[in-house]
């Protein structure tokens, strides 16, 4: 059955000599498998590999078989043109880093078109944006909380100082188990939960703050998702920000 399909670039992975797999997330159908052949070119040809680049936003036509999860690119174009996600070296490494939190934590095969829209908004976003770009990913987890099922149920206060993250609240003493932050966690957690990607230039976190953060978030995915999450761009992402 042949597919037509706006998606986003996830994974990319060679196969065989010429081919790569890409897993992409689709507006029409969810996440999506594709076998590309002729990915790659020799000489002055360049292959079909260009297309897919962390984040790239495609417009894709493909045969879909019923008895496979692979289906087969037949047609490829680029969807949104991007003037500097993968030529400035920060957005790259953040690229290849959100890429692969979507890549890693959403599973589903049926269509979302709310989520669809957030992630396609947030690239579009992400390559235009120069202030505040080091606060994006951290920003960009907590919203994508919300289409994973477990967005924060409030918001930080005076009164509501610690974030218990097994219930997904903050709370105003520290519950009797031992999933929740500290205050000082609590309130960063807080206070990038208030703060939509427009104003991200308006937190100020330095090195070990951000590390903190990334990690304080880490830990309310982990209990969430139920297994570790090991992101293999993470240590790119924090020697950058050094």
């Amino acid at each position: 059955m042949l597919q037509k399909s706006r998606g986003i670039v996830l994974h990319a992975v060679k196969f065989r000599d010429n081919s790569l797999i890409a897993t992409c997330y689709s507006k029409e159908l969810g996440r999506t498998t594709i076998q590309v052949n002729h990915a790659y070119g020799s000489g002055k040809t360049a292959g079909l590999a260009v297309y897919f680049q962390p984040l790239d936003i495609l417009d894709l036509v493909f045969y879909k078989k019923e008895t496979s999860e692979i289906s087969l690119l037949k047609e490829v174009a680029i969807a949104i043109p991007l003037s500097e996600l993968h030529f400035d070296p920060v957005k790259i490494s953040i690229s290849m880093f959100v890429s692969e939190v979507i890549y890693r934590t959403v599973r589903e095969v049926e269509p979302n078109s709310e989520l669809y829209e957030f992630l396609e908004n947030s690239i579009r976003l992400l390559d235009v944006m120069h202030d505040g770009v080091a606060n994006f990913h951290l920003i960009f987890l907590i919203q994508l909380t919300r289409y994973l099922g477990f967005y924060p149920a409030n918001g930080w206060s005076e009164t509501m100082p610690f974030f218990d993250y097994k219930n997904g609240f903050f709370c105003p003493s520290p519950p009797s188990h031992s999933f929740n932050l500290d205050k000082t966690s609590s309130r960063r957690l807080g206070m990038l939960l208030g703060t939509p990607f427009y104003r991200s230039n308006e937190i100020s976190l330095n090195h070990a703050q951000r590390i903190q953060a990334i990690n304080d978030l880490l830990c309310y995915y982990n209990f969430h998702l139920g297994s570790p999450l090991d992101f293999k761009t993470l240590p790119i992402l924090i020697q950058l920000f050094q």
